[in-house]
């Protein structure tokens, strides 16, 4: 009697526990399922407002265009265009803009591994900066698609950035500053800067809101100037000062053409880098300075109706590093708007036609 007790003691033992065991495996599934990418998926369906659309379009977390919908998100308590921006980049979710006008401004600063695609989407700036907080630099960011901009482009500090076509116009009603386009800015720090296609239509002048627009389009940066930008068609329009402002090292324009620069006003323009006391407010349609190992294929330039000192402004560079142009074309060619070769110029004009 007492052996019996102790097998049946022992094979309730081996029961027991043989169901513990079971019931540890049969919790296993539940934490393996909770993969990281299903909890990424959470996570975005926690932001979604309207489900309707699908993953990435900004119309699914509450931001239309040409609308006056709420500003901040439900969830976060943020901006929306912050809380998408924030969703993307740690998701690996690629947004999307449809076409129409979004009363903001798109800042990228610090952003990483962000794509964003835009089917003729118009913002205010659109800068992709150093964030001023955190010093963390932009990186790795892809801008497909046609955007536009009715403030300025600007990019500092920013490595591999690959843009297709923007448009930087003028539009008082459309800028938060009230104010005319403020062109292209690569500043110091920028690194491999791809873009497509590129229009300028307008670049502004006139008072302290425009004290460090120089150019329609300037890479410039002290000392730390830009390097390998590529960009394969620029069209500026109109500047109201330089047309293009060019320094650094290892770019490729394939094709300019600037139709109108000079016509506006030096009042309140601060000196430029590089640049000589004087020599900055002497307007050109391109000025080339302290740029190594370049190559531009071909310029157009239109002098009829433009203003300023020189058609073209070669300054100073190396002639073992040189910027090499297969061609520049000048329409209407005025006397007025020479081209300056400087003593020590780095340029290399391989085709020159004048166009009456």
């Amino acid at each position: 009697m007492k052996y019996l007790k102790l097998i049946s003691t022992f094979l309730f033992l081996i029961f027991f526990l043989s169901t513990c065991k079971k019931n540890k495996i049969l919790k296993l599934p539940s934490k393996i399922a909770v993969s990281k990418e299903n909890s990424s998926r959470f996570k975005e369906d926690v932001y979604a407002i309207n489900k309707a659309y699908i993953i990435g379009d900004v119309r699914r977390y509450g931001i239309f265009p040409d609308s006056s919908y709420s500003y901040i998100h439900p969830i976060t308590k943020k901006p929306k265009i912050t809380t998408v921006l924030d969703l993307a980049e740690k998701n690996n979710i690629t947004l999307f803009f449809p076409k129409g006008y979004y009363k903001t401004a798109l800042i990228l600063d610090g952003r990483e591994n962000l794509s964003i695609r835009f089917d003729k989407a118009e913002f205010d700036l659109i800068h992709i900066t150093q964030d001023t907080k955190t010093k963390k630099k932009p990186k790795n960011i892809s801008l497909k698609g046609t955007v536009i901009s009715y403030d300025r482009l600007g990019i500092t500090e920013a490595t591999n950035i690959e843009i297709d076509t923007i448009f930087l116009k003028s539009n008082a009603k459309k800028s938060i500053r009230k104010m005319r386009s403020r062109g292209c800015h690569i500043y110091h720090g920028s690194k491999f800067i791809t873009i497509k296609y590129l229009v300028i239509e307008d670049l502004g002048s006139g008072d302290k809101r425009y004290h460090n627009s120089h150019a329609a389009l300037a890479l410039d940066g002290w000392g730390n100037n830009p390097e390998n930008v590529t960009i394969d068609k620029l069209h500026i329009k109109s500047s109201d000062r330089h047309g293009i402002y060019l320094t650094g090292k290892n770019h490729v324009i394939k094709e300019v053409i600037i139709d109108q620069f000079g016509i506006g006003s030096d009042k309140e323009m601060a000196p430029m880098q590089d640049g000589s006391d004087i020599e900055y407010k002497l307007f050109a349609g391109i000025w080339i300075n302290r740029c190594y190992n370049s190559k531009i294929g071909k310029i157009t330039i239109n002098a009829k109706n433009s203003e300023g000192y020189f058609v073209a402004n070669f300054d100073e560079g190396d002639s073992l590093r040189p910027v090499n142009i297969r061609e520049l074309k000048i329409k209407n060619a005025d006397r007025t708007l020479p081209i300056n070769f400087a003593k020590n110029a780095g340029v290399i004009v391989q085709k020159y036609t004048e166009i009456k």
